[in-house]
């Protein structure tokens, strides 16, 4: 049984100083947050593979679950937990084709109550959707109101649902509340000051709730 939930944080490559980037992974993989992606856009393929890797032996040994996102040839050879998909990647079932079955494929749903559904029927392990907080990573996202994001909660109750955008250690409770199964942060612990004690912070809070 997979267990879906918790704190998932995604990396930033803008974020995480480059000479002590696996210094700064390894410092908040120490926590045992439930997942780390690997989110790197516009570097080249080797090094995307190289940090995967590096990435994989950190994870393996704090047992943290380790997923990429989009590139399936690095997920494969970096014997990633699996992949993350958003709305312009390849097909989903070719992916899980691909992948094989005993990995995770997440996908972004954002504020799409009929994606989240259809993603749901076709077996997505989780999907993420989006808050009603403004995020630096995506500062043009159409924010989803609360509303929304309870809707989906009601309508999609099979698959595990992770809220993302904004949330840090002030709102993560008001998020919590709708009934997700967990986070996923990026700024509020990459682009914090002290990354392992934004992490742990987190998960205090997120223990209370699951």
């Amino acid at each position: 049984m997979k267990d879906i939930s918790g704190l998932y944080l995604i990396t930033d490559e803008s974020l995480i100083n480059k000479e002590d980037y696996f210094a700064i992974i390894d410092s908040v993989l120490i926590h045992r947050p439930k997942f780390i992606q690997l989110r790197a856009k516009d570097i080249d393929k080797k090094e995307i593979l190289f940090k995967a890797k590096k990435i994989r032996e950190i994870s393996n040994k704090y047992n943290v679950k380790f997923i990429v996102n989009d590139y399936l040839d690095v997920a494969i050879d970096s014997q990633a937990d699996g992949i993350h998909i958003g709305q312009s990647d390849e097909d989903y079932l070719n992916i899980k084709k691909e992948i094989g079955k005993d990995k995770i494929i997440g996908v972004s749903c954002y504020g799409d109550i009929e994606r989240c559904i259809k993603f749901s029927e076709l077996g997505a392990d989780y999907i993420a959707i989006g808050t009603p907080y403004f995020t630096k990573t995506k500062p043009s996202r159409e924010k989803t109101p609360f509303s929304k994001m309870k809707e989906i909660v009601d309508r999609v109750q099979n698959t595990p649902i992770f809220a993302i955008g904004g949330i840090d250690g002030t709102n993560i409770d008001s998020i919590m509340d709708v009934g997700v199964n967990g986070v996923a942060v990026i700024n509020s612990v990459f682009g914090s000051s002290t990354p392992s004690t934004s992490t742990l912070e987190l998960i205090n809070i997120l223990n209370k709730r699951i």
